[in-house]
């Protein structure tokens, strides 16, 4: 595999976007396109509200969204802000560590410290540091455990 890297002082920052050419999508690629979105990713920081005051929040300080009487509701494990961007938009740009667990919330699954689960209803997830709790609706519980597995074993 070649790495070559064109340097463009004609672009700015928001134009720059790397370009992975290959035969077939194998792991060592897949792999490599994980790796490179996740370094993009490590260096978003999302804009919320706390009333009057707008802060920038590392993904990592992040337990989970949730959509809430017409607003996203973004929760530490201390607080609670609201940010403008829809759910599905968050989802889209947050690094993989980040999972839907029902239509109307996301966690970090870096963050969880238990899965209680229910057959009946939605699972309770609880988050390290913190009482603060979301719920994992059925439909997505199989997914969040198989990233909680990935997550487990890649350590």
């Amino acid at each position: 595999m070649k790495i070559r890297v064109e340097i463009d002082d004609r672009l700015n920052e928001d134009e720059e976007e790397v370009v992975i050419r290959c035969s077939s999508l194998s792991e060592e690629v897949m792999m490599l396109q994980k790796q490179v979105s996740e370094i993009v990713s490590s260096k978003l920081k999302l804009e919320v509200f706390k009333q009057d005051t707008v802060l920038y929040l590392k993904p990592e300080e992040i337990l989970f969204l949730e959509t809430a009487d017409n607003f996203l509701a973004v929760h530490t494990a201390k607080d609670i802000f609201s940010a403008k961007q829809r759910l599905y938009e968050l989802e889209e740009i947050l690094p993989s560590a980040f999972v839907r667990i029902s239509k109307s919330a996301i966690v970090n699954i870096t963050k969880i410290r238990s899965v209680k689960r229910n057959i009946t209803g939605p699972s309770e997830i609880e988050f390290e540091g913190t009482i603060k709790r979301a719920y994992a609706s059925r439909n997505y519980l199989k997914q969040l455990m198989n990233r909680l597995e990935e997550k487990r074993l890649n350590k």
